[in-house]
């Protein structure tokens, strides 16, 4: 396990990804890459068959259903009136490694944490499924997962997705103002342009910031060494120690873009996606040598009282005709293949929700504990200010 008193410093110095999202509304768009995504839920009970008309408990993150309200939500509305099935959708996991504290200790002892589907990002998930804290799905009552987009089908830590299934999936690129910075923008070094110096924000989610200093380095994030990573950590923390970042933050990021006291920032598409709305001069742009993409995977976790309703809600997730307005409501890349045909042809245009086959996307390596928590220790003590 990673030493507690790492996870403790970085639980201080990060903001979840989804923390602004969740203080403003919602505006038009969404994600995706080619097919489609999604999943959640958990309570007591190792079998993952049949699937009772008794309730479900989903616990998910902020903005993954319709106005992030559930008693309006028509995902889950549309679920209820075909199954007879209540679910009780808590909006509350605002980060793993505080969900981890919060509930691990609780499944490695085979116990039930009131949950029937929990959705983890990947890294996270893998070691779920690892620890064998979650169960496989059921697949006569959850068909549809064959509708699961080919990119996301087969992931080394879940071969088949017999245990996990992508719920959310977004992107990190860069968030730039053309007037502050003379033009466009298309090469991810020019967060570290000294031209910039002082105006550029990176985030501080080491996958992410990380992850786009390896392709600026000509190294791929997804099958990096130990090395190239610590190479990218080497190169934020000189550019830190030079004056580069006017900061380096969580979600935080957004008041100074927003306002053009940040020129340059690594930033989540969610976030401007929203904040375009209101500054239609700030841009976006997965660099030509790539961008990030993250997976949020939804499972059941042991001790699950329904099993059954969780792969239900999922198989009915994973129907594309739900699928397409579900992702297109909440602007993020749908998981699950054919639903762009169910969306607008706004959302369908938006590179938000159907991001274009170049440049690509990469998914950082899911690395062993140890690699991740040297990593992390570096990044952490590189990008203080």
């Amino acid at each position: 396990p990673i030493d507690p008193e790492l996870l403790e410093a970085m639980a201080q110095h990060r903001t979840s990804r989804r923390r602004f999202l969740g203080m403003g509304g919602l505006a038009l768009g969404g994600l995706a890459m080619g097919p489609t995504l999604l999943a959640a839920c958990s309570s007591d009970s190792n079998s993952s068959g049949g699937g009772s008309s008794d309730g479900i408990t989903v616990l998910n993150w902020p903005l993954y259903i319709e106005g992030d309200e559930p008693s309006t939500s028509a995902t889950l509305k549309g679920f209820t009136d075909s199954t007879g099935i209540k679910v009780n959708y808590q909006n509350s996991i605002d980060g793993n490694e505080s969900f981890n504290t919060k509930y691990q200790a609780t499944l490695e002892k085979g116990n039930g944490i009131g949950a029937d589907l929990i959705v983890l990002t990947s890294w996270n998930a893998a070691a779920y499924i690892g620890a064998d804290l979650v169960q496989p799905f059921d697949s006569a009552a959850f068909p549809n997962k064959k509708n699961v987009i080919s990119r996301l089908a087969n992931p080394s830590w879940d071969p088949g997705r017999a245990n996990s299934i992508p719920w959310a999936v977004g992107q990190t690129g860069l968030a730039y103002w053309p007037d502050k910075v003379g033009g466009k923008i298309t090469d991810v070094n020019a967060i570290f342009n000294p031209k910039f110096k002082g105006k550029v924000t990176i985030l501080d989610e080491m996958r992410d910031t990380v992850g786009l200093t390896m392709l600026g380095m000509g190294a791929n994030p997804a099958t990096g060494t130990t090395a190239q990573m610590l190479a990218a950590v080497d190169k934020i923390e000189k550019a830190r120690d030079a004056g580069q970042f006017k900061k380096v933050t969580g979600n935080s990021y957004t008041e100074d873009l927003a306002i053009g006291d940040t020129w340059i920032a690594v930033a989540w598409s969610g976030d401007v996606a929203q904040l375009q709305a209101d500054n239609p001069g700030l841009e976006w742009v997965i660099p030509s040598q790539g961008g990030m993409l993250w997976v949020d995977n939804a499972m059941i976790p042991v001790g699950a009282k329904n099993p059954g309703g969780a792969n239900k809600l999922l198989n009915y997730v994973y129907d594309p005709a739900v699928a397409g307005p579900l992702y297109e409501s909440i602007q993020y890349i749908p998981p699950v293949t054919g639903a762009t045909q169910y969306m607008t042809a706004t959302a369908q245009a938006s590179p938000f929700i159907v991001p274009p086959a170049t440049p690509p996307l990469y998914e950082f390596d899911v690395i062993s504990a140890d690699v991740a928590e040297e990593v992390e220790r570096a990044f952490v003590a590189a990008t203080e200010q």
